[in-house]
């Protein structure tokens, strides 16, 4: 049962031990996150060499995002308000002392007009993807941060009217201009400083998604995808053109350009991202930015102006050459007045035969050091290996006792496929294509899973279809065993079929990359993972050894590295300890030394109740498979509160 109202309606005593439990979740017990209040820097990594390593330690905002429990919301709006109204309640909530907070409702909103924010109100989203706001301007900005301090925007989505571009890329054609007379820009910070935006999606925008002439901005946890307009004049970009921000746990594809261009950009850090887009310092740039720690891959059908273009009209003579990073590449642009510094990133360019430059963790890159170079991979060469950072970062923040080069919390890994092989019938083949067909053809892939991650939330798992297209259902199973190589592979010794962790059922064209979601990876294994047609047409896919090779992204949430253990704590007086288990939980949890008749009662971080029940027998299970994935308080009556996460 689902019950919707505030926590104004609980006692006394549940509500003090709930805001006492959310402090310790978001101080205490949960590992802080880049951008955090609260986060710190290992003094002891500092490389004498780099003084800039004590100004990267300044970008973002100056104490860190706001916790959603230190915002307090004021007004609350549903589905179907626009614009005017969102207005009126920014400037309503303006009114309150302190950080405030409009809270949007799950349900779609109406951006016909600029969101004006102001300095200390913020907007929240119920959930990221239940709240979309739907942007329907033609011009100016859809949220605009203009001259002010501690504002941001939390949790929901932003969404373009107009439908998927038509273009994924730039390939410098007029018909990139999608919408000739439409330059709304997403979201625009302007002369402000120490706003936020924070697991926020920007989707299918018109010019810009995101535009920050501005200092000490964070943008973390975003996921953008696309944008309408990525012909000349700066359109398409993530446009960072400020000093000191901090972009961190990003997810960016689609667009003209990620840049960092401007004579106002230096000292930011682009640390723990997962772009499908390059990364260019575009024109003019004072230097002395920071590329640390992202996972930066160039889709095979990204413009190369070498090899036609899948699914796009290709012009060889004036379409781009991307690469993973770039500098100026027109005699127009002005170069860096200082260099930047690249260091530990994972670089894959798919558009260029899956080369991996500036991918050395042991080597730190500067650059760029000219203007239109006749070699893009050479212009951000590498240092001699006695110039790496000593201390192996050169952004040492502390997080879950790990300092610097790591991943955080929501942290994406990609892994490529060890060792594959196919077999037909009883025959072992081991060339630059995977085929599978039905009940003639089975393909094996093997991957080492990092050990490092704290939990694996997500997995997918891409193949690029080769040289035959096909159609029909692919599952992916796990292999019981991993005792095979490409050179011994056979009928006999073949991993034999556990579990189904993903399906796809598609007509499958030669070029194009499919995805499956595989479920119950774990951190650290060595896993088989067998591609298996059930119906349909066969199929082949590019394998290791050919143009695009398999590769599992993995998700990490940092918060669910107690998976499966049981939370427990001391309750009052002499009772039993009290256990909620499995968490995280799918479905169901139970609740271990509860008495019947108590109540157990479910609270969201906003301190909604959204679920209740009585106690009708001595270890009793309760079905959360309704709430939606997050964290949530359980409060057993009369004993504790406690955390758990729904996945």
């Amino acid at each position: 049962m689902k019950v919707n109202f505030y926590m104004r309606h609980t006692r006394p005593k549940v509500l003090c031990t709930l805001f006492l439990l959310m402090s310790t979740v978001y101080h205490g017990s949960a590992q802080l996150r880049v951008g955090d209040p609260g986060v710190t820097f290992d003094t002891g990594k500092y490389d004498s060499r780099y003084p800039q390593m004590k100004e990267w330690q300044k970008a973002g905002v100056r104490g860190g995002i706001p916790f959603l429990k230190d915002v307090k919301v004021v007004k609350t709006l549903t589905s179907g308000a626009d614009s005017e109204a969102i207005n009126k309640a920014i400037v309503d909530a303006s009114k309150t002392s302190g950080l405030v907070a409009v809270l949007l409702k799950n349900g779609t909103y109406s951006i016909d007009q600029r969101v004006v924010m102001k300095s200390n109100v913020s907007l929240i989203g119920e959930s990221r993807t239940g709240v979309k706001c739907i942007v329907k301007m033609n011009n100016g900005d859809a949220f605009s941060f203009y001259k002010v301090q501690k504002s941001g925007i939390y949790t929901l989505t932003i969404e373009g009217s107009w439908g998927k571009p038509k273009y994924d890329w730039n390939y410098s054609l007029d018909a990139n201009d999608e919408l000739k007379n439409n330059d709304n820009i997403s979201v625009k910070f302007n002369k402000s400083e120490d706003c936020w935006l924070d697991k926020v999606d920007i989707i299918n925008s018109a010019k810009d998604p995101v535009r920050v002439p501005a200092n000490h901005i964070t943008l973390r946890d975003l996921r953008v995808d696309g944008a309408h307009k990525k012909a000349g004049g700066a359109q398409g970009y993530f446009f960072i053109q400020g000093a000191y921000n901090l972009i961190t746990g990003c997810q960016v594809t689609h667009l003209r350009h990620i840049s960092l261009q401007g004579g106002n950009v230096e000292y930011n850090v682009v640390y723990d991202n997962d772009f499908r887009q390059e990364v260019s310092f575009h024109s003019g740039d004072k230097g002395n930015n920071l590329i640390e720690n992202n996972r930066i891959t160039l889709p095979y059908d990204m413009p190369n102006s070498k090899a036609d273009t899948p699914n796009a009209v290709y012009n060889s003579n004036k379409e781009p050459n991307y690469y993973a990073i770039m500098g100026p590449w027109s005699s127009q642009h002005d170069n860096s007045e200082k260099p930047n510094f690249i260091f530990k990133n994972q670089c894959l360019e798919e558009n260029h035969g899956n080369k991996r430059p500036w991918s050395d963790p042991n080597l730190l890159y500067k650059g760029p050091k000219e203007i239109k170079p006749k070699d893009p991979a050479t212009n951000f060469p590498a240092l001699p290996q006695s110039q790496t950072p000593s201390g192996g970062t050169l952004y040492p923040i502390v997080l879950n006792g790990n300092t610097g080069g790591g991943n955080s919390c929501d942290a994406s890994r990609t892994v490529f496929a060890d060792t594959d092989a196919y077999l037909q019938g009883t025959t072992r083949f081991n060339t630059n294509e995977l085929r599978v067909e039905k009940d003639k053809r089975l393909s094996f892939l093997k991957f080492t899973l990092p050990a490092d991650l704290p939990a694996i939330t997500d997995a997918k798992l891409d193949l690029t279809v080769s040289t035959d297209n096909g159609n029909g259902r692919i599952e992916i199973i796990k292999g019981k065993s991993n005792n095979w190589t490409e050179d011994n592979l056979s009928s006999s010794n073949r991993p034999q079929e556990g579990q189904v962790l993903g399906v796809l059922t598609d007509t499958y064209a030669k070029g194009k990359t499919y995805q499956w979601t595989l479920s119950g990876l774990k951190a650290g294994e060595t896993i088989t993972l067998i591609v298996k047609q059930s119906s349909g047409n066969d199929v082949s896919f590019w394998s290791k050894e050919g143009s695009n090779a398999p590769k599992l992204t993995l998700k990490s949430d940092c918060n669910a590295a107690t998976e499966n253990v049981a939370l427990s704590m001391e309750a009052v007086g002499s009772d039993p300890i009290v256990k909620v288990y499995p968490n995280p939980a799918s479905d169901f949890i139970s609740v271990s030394h509860v008495n019947i008749g108590e109540e157990l009662i479910v609270y969201d971080f906003l301190g909604n109740i959204v679920l209740r029940e009585v106690v009708k027998q001595s270890e009793p299970v309760l079905d959360v498979s309704p709430l939606k994935k997050g964290n949530y308080i359980l409060s057993v009556q009369g004993k504790n509160s406690f955390q758990f996460i729904k996945k």
